[in-house]
């Protein structure tokens, strides 16, 4: 193909993108303005597939398995009404269309570096963010334009910038002349001009970032494949990496002597040496615990990449000085799940620690993945499973339901004679109504009332969004709030006629 077929080509692909790029901004307008997100993510995401499947053919082959899980995390967002999980799924599908450029760089992704991860996430939100001028002002050759049909926009455009100052002039000359003119031009431009600037912000930069997303697939072929290596190893010897690496295993080696002395010697030992009940004792340091756990990952694949492997002895030192440290930890992450079961056990379950305890066995996964990959110098395995492993974690919520299971679980410590916190379970949201309304029957008749009557005021329950915001949570909710009306009414009935007696 010649130069100028090339240009051409190029010329056509680039306003291709263009106009679908406004087409979805219009689209992401319409759907995504209105909150909380719920069908209209869902339908947004695969319109964006769509159009990545239209302007970059080439992708399909490589790119339609996360297409496919992006749409997946985002239908996610249609059936969990939890704003902190559709927080991670929202995420997730990100994740995934990120996965789909670094993929259209004809790499296979089981074999691509941590390094390679990361400058290609970088190099896609960066193209996302820029993409767009470099789009209209370089892909884009005005002079070799006219050739193709839809390049007469840009003349379209230019008429309009020219016809807006001597509409201005005219218009305004004419509606101070005569009021009938004058009452026609309001009622035809009586527009709220802010909800306006809202929408056009709004869809501006939808298509803003999906212009440059979309050049991104089809124009960029970073260095990510071949001439950007991964960075240099400094090669330092077992002394310089062992002292560290020791000092933090001895640390460990320490702490979990002090857990078994501590948690599997009883409440009393615990109340004698520290002066604290069993339960205060786990509820300090989980969360700590949790966070010491997961910055080992890049603590051992650093200290990995810093070594000089060239020693036999010393890869074999590494090797073993990293699994001493990897069984520590795997004991110390026993410990942490010891003290959130004494921790559930005094105080019932929240959102909190579901998603931390979730957190807690992703990185058990990763760090039996590190164990199985970099340990066995396999590293470039390590980055693709812990991305897998991530999104199953994230697979296996959704279908859990955390709401429900914290519902289910405060309120079986309530029915053992444990106390129960009603309010934190009226509030835990729409996905946990279904499972409140059915034990219902097992609370109080005040704490029954205080349950139904906050959980008939939250927001999901109040607020009747339009089909963009439907979500099956939400749905089933509203209809639990609908089944249990004669129950809110009585107990608003025995709160009437309870406050005269109370005043006499």
């Amino acid at each position: 193909m010649t130069e100028a077929r090339l240009t051409v080509h190029q010329t056509r692909t680039a306003f291709r993108i263009l106009w679908v790029a406004v087409l979805l901004g219009a689209v992401g307008d319409a759907l995504l303005h209105t909150t909380p997100w719920g069908l209209n993510c869902g339908l947004w995401v695969v319109a964006l597939g769509t159009g990545t499947l239209v302007v970059a053919p080439g992708t399909r082959r490589r790119c339609v398995p996360w297409l496919i899980a992006a749409v997946a995390f985002a239908a996610f967002m249609t059936w969990r009404a939890s704003a902190f999980l559709n927080f991670w799924n929202l995420l997730a599908a990100i994740t995934c269309l990120t996965l789909v450029a670094i993929r259209s760089y004809d790499v296979s992704l089981a074999d691509t570096t941590p390094f390679r991860y990361l400058t290609g996430a970088a190099d896609t939100a960066l193209s996302a963010a820029v993409g767009s001028p470099l789009l209209i002002f370089g892909d884009v050759t005005w002079d070799r334009a006219s050739q193709n049909p839809l390049a007469r926009s840009r003349s379209v455009l230019i008429g309009l910038l020219l016809a807006t100052p001597l509409v201005l002039v005219f218009g305004t000359l004419l509606t101070a002349a005569d009021p009938v003119f004058e009452n026609m031009v309001a009622s035809l431009f009586d527009w709220d001009f802010a909800s306006i600037s809202s929408h056009i912000i709004i869809g501006c930069a939808i298509a803003w970032l999906t212009a440059g997303y979309l050049r991104h697939l089809v124009f960029t072929r970073p260095t990510f494949s071949s001439s950007l290596p991964d960075p240099r190893s400094p090669g330092l010897g077992m002394v310089e990496i062992g002292i560290p690496l020791g000092m933090t295993t001895l640390i460990f080696m320490v702490f979990v002597i002090i857990q078994i002395r501590y948690l599997f010697g009883g409440e009393q030992l615990v109340q004698e040496s520290l002066g604290l009940s069993y339960s205060e004792y786990a509820r300090r340091g989980f969360f700590e615990i949790v966070t010491a756990a997961a910055l080992i990952t890049p603590v051992v694949v650093t200290a990995d990449w810093m070594l000089d492997k060239s020693s036999r002895r010393n890869r074999q030192s590494f090797t073993a000085l990293a699994i001493l440290l990897l069984l520590l930890v795997t004991a110390v992450m026993m410990s942490a799940l010891k003290r959130m079961q004494l921790y559930v056990h005094a105080y019932g379950l929240t959102e909190d620690r579901v998603y931390a305890t979730a957190f807690m066995f992703w990185i058990a996964f990763v760090l039996g993945w590190l164990a199985v990959t970099v340990l066995r110098r396999r590293h470039h395995r390590f980055a693709y499973g812990t991305i897998i492993g991530g999104l199953l974690v994230m697979v296996i919520l959704n279908v859990l339901n955390p709401a429900a299971i914290i519902a289910r679980t405060n309120l079986s410590r309530a029915e053992s004679g444990q106390e129960l916190d009603v309010l934190h379970l009226a509030r835990l949201g729409a996905d946990a109504a279904p499972t409140i309304s059915s034990r219902l029957p097992e609370l109080s008749d005040g704490d029954k009332c205080t349950v139904v009557t906050v959980m008939a005021g939250q927001q999901w329950a109040i607020q009747r969004g339009d089909w963009r915001s439907w979500n099956v949570g939400r749905q089933s909710a509203r209809r639990v709030i609908r089944d249990l009306e004669h129950v809110i009414q009585s107990c608003e009935r025995s709160r009437a006629s309870e406050e005269p007696a109370r005043g006499r």
